[in-house]
This record gives structure tokens, C-alpha cells and sequence, in this order.
């Protein structure tokens, strides 16, 4: 399993919207029967709104990761890798007891790779 990493954020996502949509459906459904548009009135529904969002956003990530190597072995620019760690540093600043722990893996194994590919390119 070369190219891992996109599908482990996809994963992630996937679990993230699944845990969204069962923790905050009473919200959800506050929101359709609002009629959707400027129905966030709680904090608790904008909390539901940004998790379902987030999610999508992290499905989104997973996607374009995915999408970089399988074509002409490109790597995933380091600026993107970079800043998704930051974000992860973040989120595991603000939020310990959160889903962040779970990005670190792929970050990891992107990291790793843009190293290897360094030092490839000092050696040769």
C-alpha cells in the first residue's frame, strides 16, 4: 500500500461526518425545519454546522492528497503537508481529547517522504 495516506484522511472524514450526523442529528433537523437559510440560533447548532463542515473539508484534503502521486510520481507539495501539520498542531493545542491524533499518521509519512526525496537529490 504505496500511496496510503490519502485514503487514511478520506477514512477520517468518512468517520468524522458519521460521528457529526449521529451526535448532533436533533440540531440537523432543528436547522431543516428552520428552513436552512440564517437558521443557526445555539451555539450548539453552529458547533453541529462547523463539525459536518470540517468534514467535508478534511474528505476534500484526502482527495487531493490521493490525486498527487498515481500521476507521474508527484509528491504532495511540502507547502500543503506543512500546513496541515500546523493545522493539526492547532487542533491538537486547542482540542487534546479530539479526532487531531488521528491526521498525525499520514503527516508523518508525507514528511518522511519529502525527506527522502531530499536527501536523494543532495546525493546525486
Amino acid at each position: 500500500m504505496k500511496n496510503w495516506q490519502g485514503n487514511w484522511i478520506i477514512a477520517v472524514a468518512v468517520c468524522h461526518t458519521v460521528f457529526a450526523v449521529i451526535m448532533f442529528s436533533a440540531e440537523y433537523s432543528g436547522l431543516y425545519n428552520n428552513g436552512i437559510i440564517n437558521s443557526i440560533t445555539t451555539d450548539r447548532s453552529a458547533a453541529a454546522v462547523w463539525f459536518f463542515l470540517f468534514g467535508q473539508i478534511l474528505f476534500i484534503v484526502g482527495l487531493l492528497i490521493k490525486s498527487f502521486e498515481p500521476q507521474n510520481n508527484r509528491q504532495v507539495p511540502l507547502s500543503i503537508v506543512l500546513n496541515l501539520f500546523l493545522l493539526t498542531l492547532v487542533g491538537i493545542t486547542i482540542m487534546p481529547a479530539s479526532g487531531f491524533w488521528l491526521i498525525f499518521p499520514p503527516l508523518v509519512s508525507l514528511l518522511i517522504k519529502h525527506r527522502k526525496n531530499l536527501d536523494q537529490t543532495v546525493t546525486v
